[in-house]
Parts: structure tokens; sequence; C-alpha cells
């Protein structure tokens, strides 16, 4: 995925089960932890049936959330959002 033609990745704590919990968001060669989580969800998804992670965090002050889409990548929305993050 990508923002303002900046890579973006977001860093998960692995469990057991995976990825469970977000820890930070790369932005290029930038790293913001993830300050604080709101609450998490799963959605259901009615195309796949699949139940779709949604986190919603304070990363560097600034309110996003972190959705699982259809095709098992991350996004950060609302878009746009981390081209504002300071340098």
């Amino acid at each position: 995925m990508s923002e303002g033609g900046s890579k973006i990745k977001v860093l998960f704590y692995s469990g057991y089960k995976g990825e469970e919990t977000p820890r930070a968001v790369l932005v290029g060669n930038r790293e913001y932890p993830v300050d604080e989580i709101f609450w998490r969800s799963k959605i259901l998804d009615h195309a796949s049936g699949r139940e779709l992670e949604t986190f919603a965090c304070r990363v560097a002050g600034k309110t996003i959330i972190i959705k699982q889409d259809e095709s098992g990548e991350w996004v950060v929305l609302p878009p746009g959002i981390l081209s504002s993050l300071p340098e």
C-alpha cells in the first residue's frame, strides 16, 4: 500500500494467532509507534464471508483506522492522514 508516493506498512505484534495487535506504522523509512488502541473489532465481509480485523489507534497524535481489506492487506484510513505526520 502507498500514500502520497510513500510506501506504508503496518507492523504487528505476532503471537500464536499471527498478526494480533498493531505496534507501529512505517511510512517510507520512518516508523511511528502506535501510542494507543481505542478499539478493535472483527467486521464480517459479506462478499467473502471472512471476518476482517479493524483497529482505531492514535499514531503521532492522529487518530487513524487500520483496516484489513478483502485481500488480507492492511489499509490506513482516512486516506492521506499519514502524509501529515511529522518527519
